[in-house]
């Protein structure tokens, strides 16, 4: 059956899956592929399927926020794919760290709505830990740790969330490691930080911004890093399931 949004053919979709929120990052994505095809374009959703070292991968764009990100989710299960790992950015709540550094999610607070609609806010929103593993074996030097995940980008309690030891925040990673554990799926994430809100250098409170200034000069190595990252850490994920 084609799924409602992702309007994709089932069997183009790989078992792992990548899920970036821009489009334009899951093009770029695509290009470190041995080989990629497009497989389905429709609102925020952009998928391409291919291999990376002669394994199956597919890279679904998922918008911004939760809903988008979950309804992705829900249809790439769908599909077949039962292995994901969000490849984002956030804003760092910790004033030690840096634009271009990158985290590694264990788990997330759950300040989104959409995963509400699934579980009580008792449940816990944590990363697989397969994932979290094979993405700590190829980035040994990220930070691991709690992130928040919030619904308002431009309204923000951060220096609440920074008392109590929080790393980041961002906008998709409670609602997926909620509804995947649900599913029984794997997910987990790796994101690049591009702001740090305690330093005042996130995009919502820059000066003056053009579309040049999105991702500061100082987060694209790190977002170069996290694409690799997450692609060799699908390496050490199939290897597993072997």
């Amino acid at each position: 059956m084609i799924p409602a949004h992702l309007l994709c053919e089932p069997d183009k979709v790989a078992p792992t899956v990548l899920l970036p929120g821009d489009p334009q990052r899951a093009r770029t994505m695509s290009e470190f592929f041995d080989v990629a095809e497009k497989v389905a374009e429709n609102r925020e959703f952009l998928m391409f399927t291919g291999t990376y070292s002669g394994i199956p991968i597919s890279v679904c764009s998922t918008g911004i926020g939760a809903p988008s990100a979950v309804i992705a989710l829900e249809e790439l299960i769908q599909c077949g794919a039962h292995t994901f790992i969000r490849v984002g950015s956030c804003g760092a709540l910790q004033r030690d760290i840096d634009i271009g550094a990158l985290i590694i999610p264990t788990a997330a607070c759950r300040g989104e709505g959409t995963s509400q609609r699934y579980v009580p806010l008792q449940y816990p929103a944590v990363a697989h830990g397969d994932v979290v593993q094979a993405l700590s074996t190829v980035l040994p030097d990220a930070r691991k740790g709690i992130v928040w995940t919030d619904d308002s980008f431009y309204v923000s309690d951060h220096d609440y969330w920074s008392s109590l030891g929080i790393l980041a925040v961002e906008m998709e990673c409670s609602a997926l490691y909620s509804v995947s554990t649900l599913k029984g799926v794997r997910a987990g994430a790796v994101l690049c930080v591009d702001g740090n809100l305690l330093r005042c250098t996130c995009k919502k409170m820059r000066k003056t911004m053009e579309k040049k200034d999105e991702i500061p000069h100082q987060a694209v190595n790190g977002i170069k890093r996290e694409i690799k990252a997450a692609l060799d850490a699908v390496i050490l994920l199939t290897s597993k399931e072997q």
